[in-house]
């Protein structure tokens, strides 16, 4: 190899180590079916696959359709409000689990944690771990 060959292997590798570490993300109020077909296709590209695709629990089990199974599928619990409603958050991660989805991504009780409220924080996580039970969380 040239050494400008030689840099294009390495970028081109480097590129797709880093593509492999990436989530695509659409988390829009609005966020349609068509929405997230976009952005599974685009989660697929002819540059290497992102590791998983992120979406709202209402979207997971179309993302997971839409996906090949190299390719996982995150959705958001307790978002976008991060309340300390432990129900909320299982509910959430409830829809994730039975839609096929590899990930939660839950949102912390911030405002419980920043007035040193740890113990709620601990509770939610144990209850949405609880739900998700092998999942990435």
């Amino acid at each position: 190899m040239t050494p400008s060959t030689d840099y294009v292997t390495n970028s081109s590798a480097s590129a797709r180590m880093a593509l492999s570490c990436l989530d695509l993300t659409s988390l829009n109020t609005h966020d349609t079916e068509t929405d997230i077909a976009r952005l599974c296709a685009r989660a697929q590209s002819p540059f290497g696959p992102v590791a998983a695709v992120c979406v709202w629990p209402r979207l997971a089990a179309f993302a997971r359709a839409q996906l090949p199974a190299h390719i996982a599928v995150a959705a958001v619990a307790n978002f976008p409000h991060g309340d300390a409603d432990t129900e909320h958050a299982v509910r959430d991660t409830h829809t994730i689990v039975q839609s096929g989805a590899q990930e939660v991504d839950v949102v912390l009780p911030y405002k419980a944690l920043m007035a040193g409220d740890a113990r709620t924080v601990a509770q939610l996580l144990a209850a949405v771990r609880k739900a998700c039970p092998g999942l990435l969380l």
